[in-house]
């Protein structure tokens, strides 16, 4: 899932360098996220940062990228068995999107923040000018077979 800041407001790239070093520097002091950081300039002269990939520095269980706790199956009744990962989970996000937006709140940035989830139609919204998203849930519905299918929110209004 890659990340795009996009800088509303950067005439000469000042933010972008300044958000770009510290972003770095929270993710090496915090220790909990890797990424690469590409600074680029979209077509219409706007200056941007991709984040991509996303993962963590130490591996630990993990079951997908899905919102929400991991579903128990109902008929072995315990948890599947996981694999060791570095992928990121619901809460993980949530962690770096909060990471993300404390860097830019820092600096009182007007940027809109948003990744692409594979699960997701559409752009997940992280942040929308100087509003940083502040709530992150999901819908759940069941299949035809009983299985849960989350849907998650997207970014609307509520929850920033």
């Amino acid at each position: 899932m890659a990340y795009t800041i996009q800088f509303n407001q950067d005439k000469n790239g000042s933010i972008q360098e300044k958000v770009f070093a510290y972003l770095s520097e929270r993710m090496a002091k915090e220790g909990k996220f890797r990424a690469t950081l590409t600074p680029f300039t979209d077509d219409e002269g706007r200056t941007c940062i991709k984040i991509k990939p996303v993962r963590l520095i130490k591996a630990k269980s993990y079951c997908g990228n899905h919102p929400g706790e991991c579903v128990i199956n109902p008929f072995l009744g315990t948890a599947p068995k996981k694999m060791n990962s570095t992928y990121l989970e619901w809460n993980d996000w949530v962690q770096f999107h909060g990471l993300v937006n404390r860097v830019l709140n820092r600096f009182r940035v007007d940027a809109d923040v948003w990744s692409t989830p594979m699960d997701v139609r559409g752009k997940m919204w992280v942040r929308k000018g100087k509003q940083a998203r502040k709530h992150y849930d999901w819908t759940e519905e069941y299949s035809k077979y009983g299985q849960p299918i989350r849907h998650w929110n997207t970014g609307d209004e509520t929850q920033f």
